[in-house]
């Protein structure tokens, strides 16, 4: 933002505005001056807008300027109303923009507003457009408009035709001049020439020299480019043999075994992909392709056809709502031994496709990585990587030039600081000259009175008057004295400001590009850092993976020549194991599903003598309701009815 106040300043300084402007006087303008200030820019661009508006009402000139901003197109941006609102109360943040871009497309927005007068058309209402008559000038107008236009293009172009014709005119000159000055030249050393006696062998000499001048040219040039193409073949050498480097490293310690192992991880990865994954998301992409097409090729849906389709996706909906709970029922009702398998299932195939998704992510960032990575490296293959002690230079550089920023702010603050003093002192010694007794007024009294006073009386008063001058004279002479020399004093004071405040903005000025500079490089410099350590902890998080493999492979081929079971044996056992489990299971499987009638039958049996006890028991409790209860104590029995 105070790189757009800065380049506002710097317009408004210039002719034809003369405003004498800095950052701070700009800064300190009030809502009412920014927008005289703003009305006196769009003047420049239409003499129409040249009112103070002072003189006006703020409701027409906000409804003046927004329609100029209008006419020249202006983007008040995603706010217009906060737009209008800040141009009403001449707020800072929506005139600085606008000041801006006005100020940066001065000459554009001039031929803009001059076409506007002629381009824009009037609004007529629609109803008045029925009338005959003016729907015939409406015509007619909109003709003179079309006409402009072609006359305006034909103008443009003449005036570009006679500005290049004008051109090829003082080309034409100048190298006539130039022919001349030649000649002359060829003349002058011609008739040095006559004067010799070898002319020819000069000649020769000459024109060997200039072919022995242009063959060193040629030679020069030539070995320049060889110097290029060596350097750049250096480089690409450096470059292949780090590679080779890396790859030797990356290679170092791997066997035939693992790298087979591998590569076939990586064709079962690439396969699932190509033959699951990939063709799901085809069918899905074609689906939703379909529904466009067919959404695009179709009517524009009306409110009725809308309800109707809403109506169907909620019965649709609840369809499927019931359907899933009758599944839910029929499935509560017999027992599934099969559901913890096709969760089982369910999850392995979920985080396959987990798995397939991060692959793809995984590679296409190390694609997009790879391809940054040797994006840097071609850019810097010219630039000198700056080492750690350079880095640290750079730094205490910055700092130094900080602490002379500062040390100059601080010193502008005192001078500040020193100008609101004398200004002080400026106010206090108008108020003791204000202060100042004036001179007593003397009363010369009426003609009557002097004609009754002798003369000797009279030159007495006028003495003693003169008497009363002279001392009020001496009392106000230091006084007068002082304050001449604090008038002198104060205008030294204000020049010295005025200078100190002309290199201040200078430096200001100055030490505001340099440091918003040195705070971009260090931005610049702290982003490639942080990027160099992501890449740092992938390829040691790469290196760490690397030497987990490694140390894994030394321990297989340990295991190998001390004769015990590898983990590829081992694997191979427990896949074994798993495959005969599994070959178990689905024999259990089998027998369950062929046992699963008979079972039903027999639950329904036990289910029925259920039923048929607990009618008994009921019957026999009210059996004791209706005959009594029969007690046994002590080997004996009592029945007792209730």
């Amino acid at each position: 933002m105070s790189e757009t106040i800065k380049q506002i300043i710097a317009q408004l300084n210039k002719p034809p505005f003369n405003k004498n402007y800095n950052l701070i006087s700009f800064d300190s303008l009030s809502p009412e001056q920014l927008l005289q200030v703003l009305n006196d820019v769009l003047s420049l661009i239409d003499e129409n807008n040249k009112v103070d508006i002072k003189g006006e009402e703020p409701e027409e000139t906000t409804i003046r300027m927004l329609s100029m901003l209008r006419i020249l197109k202006y983007d008040p941006g995603s706010d217009p109303v906060g737009f209008r609102q800040g141009i009403v109360q001449g707020e800072k943040h929506v005139i600085h923009p606008i000041l801006a871009w006005l100020l940066k497309n001065l000459e554009d927005l001039k031929k803009r507003a001059y076409l506007a007068k002629y381009l824009v058309k009037i609004e007529i209402p629609t109803e008045m457009l029925g009338d005959t008559d003016i729907a015939t000038l409406y015509e007619q107008y909109e003709q003179l408009i079309e006409e402009f236009k072609l006359a305006h293009k034909e103008s443009t172009a003449l005036k570009a035709r006679g500005l290049s014709a004008s051109e090829l005119r003082s080309d034409i000159e100048a190298m006539e001049k130039e022919k001349e000055i030649v000649v002359k030249k060829i003349e002058r050393l011609s008739r040095k020439l006559d004067n010799l006696e070898n002319k020819e062998e000069v000649l020769e000499a000459s024109r060997r020299l200039r072919l022995e001048r242009e063959r060193q040219k040629e030679l020069i040039q030539q070995r320049q480019n060889e110097m290029d193409l060596m350097q750049q073949l250096q480089q690409k050498s450096a470059r292949l043999s780090q590679q080779l480097t890396e790859i030797r490293q990356a290679g170092f310690g791997t066997t035939p075994q693992g790298l087979i192992k591998s590569l076939e991880e990586e064709l079962r990865m690439t396969a699932y992909i190509g033959s699951e994954k990939l063709p799901k998301e085809l069918d899905m992409k074609r689906k939703e392709v379909e529904i466009m097409s067919r959404i695009a090729h179709s009517h524009p849906p009306t409110q009725a056809t809308i309800d109707t389709l809403r109506q169907k996706i909620e019965a649709i909906s609840q369809e499927v709502s019931e359907l899933a709970q009758r599944g839910l029922a029929a499935k509560e009702g017999t027992e599934d031994h099969l559901a913890p398998f096709r969760q089982q299932a369910a999850i392995i195939a979920r985080r396959k496709e987990e798995a397939a998704e991060e692959f793809t992510e995984a590679r296409t960032l190390l694609d997009r990585l790879q391809a940054k990575i040797q994006a840097r490296k071609d850019e810097h293959s010219d630039n000198k990587v700056l080492s750690e002690k350079e880095y640290k230079d750079y730094v205490a550089k910055l700092k130094v030039r900080s602490t002379l920023y500062k040390a100059k702010k601080a010193q502008v603050s005192s001078l500040v600081a020193e100008s609101g003093v004398l200004a002080r002192t400026l106010d206090i010694l108008k108020q003791n000259l204000e202060s100042i007794p004036t001179a007593e007024p003397i009363d010369p009294g009426n003609d009557e009175n002097l004609e009754g006073i002798s003369k000797e009386e009279l030159l007495q008063q006028i003495n003693s008057i003169n008497n009363k001058i002279s001392s009020h004279k001496a009392q106000i002479a230091p006084q007068l004295q002082e304050l001449k020399q604090t008038k002198d004093q104060y205008h030294e004071v204000l020049e010295e400001y005025t200078e100190r405040k002309k290199g201040y903005d200078t430096k200001a000025a100055t030490l505001g590009a340099s440091i918003a500079k040195l705070e971009h490089e260090v931005k610049e410099l702290s982003r490639e850092e942080e990027t160099d350590k992501s890449q740092t902890a992938l390829l040691e998080a790469k290196t760490d993976i690397m030497r987990a493999l490694l140390e894994r492979a030394e321990n297989e081929g340990k295991i190998i020549s001390e004769d015990r079971p590898s983990l590829r044996v081992k694997m191979m056992n427990k896949i074994a194991e798993a495959e005969k489990l599994n070959i178990k299971l689905r024999e259990e499987q089998q027998i369950v599903k062929e046992q699963q009638e008979k079972k039903a039958k027999q639950r329904d049996l036990w289910f029925n003598l259920e039923t048929l006890l607990k009618c008994k028991e009921d019957c026999f409790e009210a059996e004791k309701q209706r005959d009594g209860v029969l007690k046994r104590a002590k080997g004996a029995e009592t029945l007792v009815f209730e």
